[in-house]
């Protein structure tokens, strides 16, 4: 007799192995590799992925499988490869990274809801209920409810429902909630073969309601059931009763969500290329033509227009009948990108990110699945989209730090592209200003393709920049003066106010000012929980840490010494809004950061109001400085350029150049020439007088220089294991241990550094130890990292730890 078949399944625990489940006779055809499965886990019930099927092990007793919950797979084969391959090399359980492929919400949990029974619903249509009771047992008559619904009808919902249970009228059932899906409306139309108007005469008398019902049906069409009974003043138990009658039919529809709003700007005609972009096109072209493999790298100076070869590249992916798949690094960008897809090919793509609701995002990945569009745009997780048969993958602005994920799966969209592009025979086009060091040294070994747009569009030239030195200024400056707009500085933006232009200041930090201080002991104000200061935030008049969220009112007096002499010292975007305020009382004034920017579609409404005109400055964060495009910016002013150089990150120099290189590309991309102020107390530093001539090339090389000294990457790998607990010498001792196990397996090709307390030493009352192993074999290093997850793994609570292969936040 043969063994059985067994479902190898992946759950989302933090457990690197599958679990064999039995497959019942009649679900043996449904049980596919890539379909969702609801499988008993202990005492409770998970849902997981089928990854493959087997034999089941001989004389082993397995748990049958639930139910299947697809009756196609969501996730094809070549993504299983793939995700399970990036598992590994990551040290990622392959359930967790097989969740992180799905959108959030979409799999099923048991949770209790209360329904009518059958006797329940003979009341409620009979009319046979009063008052409170009626108004609990209506809203269960829509279907079964939770208790937080339940309480939003009536406060005192408790003792109603356990009337309503008594009386066998309502009963509490297990149904599988949690799961996203389309957003669906009612829709009420005439009954086939119905005369609406002999209908509603014949109710005027008796049911006035109904008939006003059937009368605006019959005059407009289907409605929204909700659009009709609020027009005509009706109640659910009205449309119901007409149901009963016969004379109505209630129909269920998907309703489209508007993820795409209104576009940024107005549709343009492609552009008549230049001999640049001509020639960083072809290679692309020919490739998704031919349907092969290949990474290349575009890199064009601020304004050189690759924008439109992106545009061009896509569109050569949907004449050759296949998909394409544009990423951006961040929410932000999607509106500019959006209007430029929109204005190229319609409406009809969908968009992937994690600023849309679960529904909005399981519609659009739906839309995806069934081969409604064959274009997506969005986030680094867009990559897991159900995309089957891809003829590019574009990756804008690949040098951002957003494209890693720090959670669960650690991968970087930059890899997975790849790995994605690869099994599907098609390019990738990664692009931008200033590559990562990592990605131009690669296309230096001839791993990628590069491609060059030396020059803007339209010969316009690059903005001029000016560097000025604070420790000058500060010195030249009144004593005790606050400098945050150096003279330099409001010249330019007088001028530009004159002249009709429009500005952006950058400054890499939000709130009022850094910290509250006292200048009697030198005490800052701290979080309670976490190693850091806290922050002044103007508008709410409250201290804030940006870190776990715990907020308190500036004290009155020196919370050290008891001195009522605090200070404010530092600056933040608020403050910076307040001096330009205060300095051009005409400018119209926005601020745009993460504050501003929580607040649906605030960010649309900004970059709307600087596209159009209708404001004259704008303060921000890094959020100013991506991929935005506005010809009126003829000036940017960069409040302090050292913020972030000299973070305790390998990294930080190569952020700070990309970031000033950045928004000083936001400068002159219309017709009048740009300008850039940059404030700095490290003016000779080379990521900062690099930019002074838009050098890529110069910093490049310098910084390749003293990264091979180092043996940083490129020249050679890291790991990076973080561990934290609520004791400090307990956590320590656990580093201690995952290091060791580090130095044993990595051996002499391996260098193991720490634990050492992490620059962040203490997050949400958890100290924190970080423990870096470095070297230039790849397989030791492997190993290295390997034994450390498996150490970092056996730890218990409340101990946590993370180990990440290829580290990008070193914090």
């Amino acid at each position: 007799m043969p063994r059985p078949v067994a479902a190898a399944v992946a759950l989302p625990v933090p457990v690197d192995k599958l679990f064999d489940y039995r497959v019942p006779p009649e679900q043996d055809d449904a049980a596919r590799p890539g379909c969702r499965v609801l499988v008993p886990f202990g005492s409770r019930r998970h849902t997981g992925v089928i990854v493959e099927r087997r034999r089941a092990p001989e004389g082993a007793r397995l748990r049958p499988i639930g139910r299947i919950l697809d009756a196609e797979p969501v996730v094809s084969p070549a993504l299983l490869r793939i995700l399970g391959d990036l598992a590994a090399e990551v040290f990622c359980p392959i359930g967790i990274a097989l969740c992180s492929a799905l959108p959030a919400g979409s799999a099923p949990r048991p949770a209790l809801r209360w329904r009518l029974t059958p006797r329940g619903h003979t009341a409620v249509e009979s009319g046979a209920l009063r008052g409170p009771l009626r108004a609990v047992a209506e809203r269960l008559a829509r279907g079964p409810a939770a208790v937080d619904a339940l309480r939003r009808a009536d406060p005192a919902y408790a003792d109603h429902l356990q009337i309503l249970a008594r009386d066998r009228l309502a009963e509490k059932v297990e149904v599988e909630a949690g799961r996203s899906g389309p957003a669906v409306q009612r829709i009420a139309a005439i009954a086939a073969g119905v005369e609406a108007e002999a209908a509603a005469s014949e109710l005027e008398r008796r049911a006035p309601g109904q008939a006003r019902l059937l009368r605006l049906l019959a005059e407009s069409g289907p409605l929204p059931a909700a659009e009709a009974l609020s027009r005509t003043g009706g109640s659910d138990s009205s449309l119901r009763a007409l149901v009963r009658r016969g004379l109505l039919e209630i129909r269920q529809e998907e309703r489209r969500r508007d993820v795409l709003g209104t576009p940024l700007e107005p549709p343009a005609p492609p552009l008549e290329l230049t001999a640049a972009q001509r020639d960083a096109l072809e290679p692309v072209a020919e490739a998704v033509r031919t349907r092969r493999f290949e990474g290349f790298l575009l890199h064009g100076v601020t304004g050189s227009g690759k924008t439109e070869i992106y545009l061009r590249a896509v569109a050569e992916a949907l004449r050759c009948g296949r998909q394409a798949l544009v990423l951006v690094p961040e929410i932000t960008l999607t509106h500019q990108i959006l209007a430029r897809l929109r204005g190229r090919f319609g409406d009809g793509l969908a968009v992937l990110h994690s600023g849309l609701r679960p529904s909005e995002r399981f519609q659009q990945w739906t839309r995806l699945g069934r081969g409604a569009t064959p274009l997506a745009v969005g986030a680094r997780s867009a990559l897991f989209a159900p995309l089957d048969d891809l003829g590019i993958i574009v990756i804008d602005e690949e040098h951002d730090g957003a494209y890693k994920n720090e959670e669960g799966l650690r991968y970087h969209a930059r890899d997975l592209a790849l790995r994605r592009a690869r099994e599907a025979g098609c390019p990738v086009l990664l692009g931008s200003a200033t590559p990562a060091v990592e990605t131009r040294y690669a296309a230096e070994r001839g791993e990628l393709t590069l491609l060059s747009l030396p020059q803007r569009i339209g010969g316009r030239p690059l903005p001029a920049v000016q560097i000025v030195d604070l420790e000058q200024e500060r010195a030249a400056a009144r004593r005790g003066r606050k400098l945050i707009l150096t003279a330099p500085l409001r010249r330019a933006l007088k001028g530009t106010l004159e002249q009709g232009g429009q500005s952006l200041l950058l400054l890499n930090r939000r709130g009022f000012s850094t910290k509250v201080f006292c200048f009697d002991c030198g005490h800052a104000e701290r979080c309670q929980h976490c190693d850091v200061a806290l922050v002044f935030h103007v508008t709410e008049g409250r201290m804030r840490c940006h870190y776990c969220d715990f907020e308190t009112a500036p004290p009155e007096v020196c919370s050290g010494c008891g001195a009522p002499d605090s200070a404010l010292l530092g600056i933040g975007t608020q403050r910076v809004e307040e001096e330009v305020r205060s300095a051009f009382p005409e400018a119209r004034v926005a601020r745009l950061d993460r504050d501003v920017a929580a607040r649906r579609g605030a960010t649309e409404g900004i970059l709307r109001d600087l596209r159009e005109g209708r404001v004259d400055v704008v303060v921000g964060t890094q959020m100013v400085a991506k991929g935005h495009d506005f010809p009126g910016v003829r000036l940017v002013g960069v409040v302090l350029a050292d913020l972030g150089l000299h973070l305790p990150d390998f990294r930080a120099a190569e952020r700070t150049f990309q970031l000033l290189t950045q928004v000083a590309g936001r400068a002159g991309r219309g017709g009048a020439p740009g300008r850039v102020v940059i404030q700095t107390f490290t003016p000779k530093h080379y990521a900062v007088a690099s930019v002074r001539g838009h050098d890529y090339e110069s910093f490049y090389r310098e910084e390749l220089g003293h990264r091979e000294a180092l043996a940083y990457p490129p020249f050679g790998s890291l790991v990076h294991a973080l561990v934290s607990g609520p004791d400090e010498a307990a956590t320590r001792a656990a580093a201690e241990t995952v290091a060791e196990a580090g130095t044993r397996a990595g051996g002499d090709a391996v260098e193991v550094a720490g634990p050492a307390p992490a620059p962040l030493a203490r997050l949400r009352d958890r100290f924190r130890f970080q423990v870096l192993a470095r070297g230039s074999e790849r397989a030791a290093l492997r190993r290295a990292g390997r034994s450390m997850a498996d150490a970092a793994s056996e730890l218990t609570a409340p101990l946590r730890a993370r180990v990440d292969p290829n580290p990008i936040n070193m914090l």
